[in-house]
């Protein structure tokens, strides 16, 4: 459901009370309705209308899709699952066996002159080495996992800027939408002073001063208008479309839950980044398996077949090998990555430590957020919405200066600006516990 600030408006003939018509910002912004966006704009409602038709229309949850299939820096992580993929088969190659051919006594003088008492083996060597290739292919399987870690905590990263960027384009809509309604009820002050210079019951000094806040108030919608054009961009570029026109739809005013910090710690516990700090500790203890392996020796076996020129006649041979030593030739290796291990549990633990306070603030400032809106909702606006319309009728019958008539209408809108900040800041916090806690983004923003 919309807000039109144009439902129910009386016939343009009949007089309306000043007062009224600055209610129409107020009642916009606290009747929990019009913050599903985009809203014609109020000087070119058809022609807008015209052009939106032709915009893509993206919710919260379509604009993280997007980027998620598009991003280049995700292309990237999947592409480098090829590239570990290709490590771990080269790992599970091993040293190829060796044919060995020896020409013994030949060419030689007397008795071995010649050929005649040539000895010829042909051998076929081979290592024992399939400890040392399970290892291998174990320790790349345990770093190739790595890349699924990092895909997800940019996947959760690029959801929170999505997020976040879209939840700050529908606030600068509204405050476009509340400015556009500024000018023109600002316009429409202007007007009645007009009258009553007319009638000699203004000053011109307070219809150069309405001009004055008519000027300020079509500044600020340039300003907005510039401003959404940009972050349209921004957006949009996140999923390689940057000169993609966007029609965005969105419900601000439905307010998420405050989670229990109980809930969120158990949650803190399972995301990818602590996963991450798991998954290096236990490429470490592949590595060391692989280290340990690697340090015993590798037997060699050698087979073959001897020729005896002299007697033509055939034997067998056969060999081994054994690497000569104590199998502490990767002792150090092995220190330094249980070391590491230990450092990688610290940072861990650092890390937690950090994330939960971080976490508890933000619960906090959800709770206080949550506060402010219900405060500026049912106890600010509707005091200076009475004010003002107190302001206007004093006005009207010239109990009431210009200044202090606008001075209130001021308040109003900073008010409704305050409570647009509130709502700002809560969806970003939730955005942020989300994404600290591993939680897909939801359309709820």
């Amino acid at each position: 459901m919309r807000f039109n600030p144009y439902k129910n408006k009386r016939n343009s003939n009949e007089k309306k009370p000043i007062s009224y018509r600055f209610l129409a910002v107020g009642i916009a912004i606290t009747t929990g309705v019009g913050l599903a966006i985009p809203t014609p704009s109020l000087a070119n409602s058809q022609s807008q209308q015209q052009i939106q038709s032709s915009h893509q229309i993206i919710n919260l949850s379509k604009a993280v899709t997007m980027t998620l299939e598009s991003h280049p820096e995700l292309k990237a992580l999947v592409a480098e699952e090829a590239v570990w993929q290709g490590n771990i088969e080269q790992a599970a190659i091993g040293e190829r066996p060796q044919i060995g051919l020896m020409i013994e006594d030949a060419l030689g003088t007397g008795e071995h002159s010649a050929l005649k008492s040539m000895q010829s083996t042909l051998t076929y060597s081979w290592l024992l080495q399939q400890d040392q290739i399970d290892g291998r292919v174990n320790a790349a399987k345990s770093q190739a996992s790595a890349v699924i870690v990092e895909q997800k905590i940019k996947a959760l990263d690029l959801s929170a800027i999505v997020a976040k960027q879209f939840v700050e384009i529908l606030i600068k809509q509204e405050r476009l939408k509340l400015n556009q309604l500024a000018v023109s009820q600002a316009q429409e002050v202007v007007d009645a002073i007009a009258k009553r210079v007319k009638a000699g019951k203004s000053s011109n000094v307070e219809m150069r001063l309405a001009q004055a806040e008519l000027v300020r108030r079509n500044l600020a919608v340039e300003d907005l208008e510039h401003e959404l054009k940009a972050s349209h961009y921004q957006l949009s570029s996140l999923w390689g479309k940057p000169q993609a026109e966007l029609k965005l739809t969105g419900n601000l005013m439905l307010k998420p839950e405050i989670p229990s910090v109980e809930s969120q710690l158990i949650k803190l516990k399972q995301i990818p980044q602590i996963q991450q700090f798991v998954n290096e500790q236990r490429i470490a203890q592949s590595q060391m398996e692989l280290a340990r392996i690697e340090a015993k020796p590798q037997w060699q076996f050698t087979a073959g077949l001897r020729r005896y020129e002299a007697t033509d006649d055939f034997g067998l041979v056969a060999g081994i090998s054994i690497p000569w030593g104590n199998e502490n030739r990767n002792a150090g290796t092995i220190a330094a990555l249980r070391a590491k291990q230990d450092v990688l549990a610290t940072q861990q633990q650092a890390l937690m430590q950090k994330l939960d306070a971080q976490l508890y603030v933000l619960l906090q400032e959800m709770a206080h957020s949550h506060h402010v809106i219900e405060t500026i909702q049912l106890e600010i606006i509707p005091v200076l919405e009475n004010a003002l319309t107190e302001a206007g009728q004093a006005f009207d019958i010239g109990k009431l200066s210009y200044n202090q008539w606008s001075d209130i209408r001021r308040e109003l809108l900073s008010a409704q600006n305050q409570l647009l900040d509130a709502y700002q800041s809560l969806h970003l916090q939730h955005i942020e516990i989300q994404r600290l806690t591993g939680v897909p983004v939801s359309d709820s923003e």
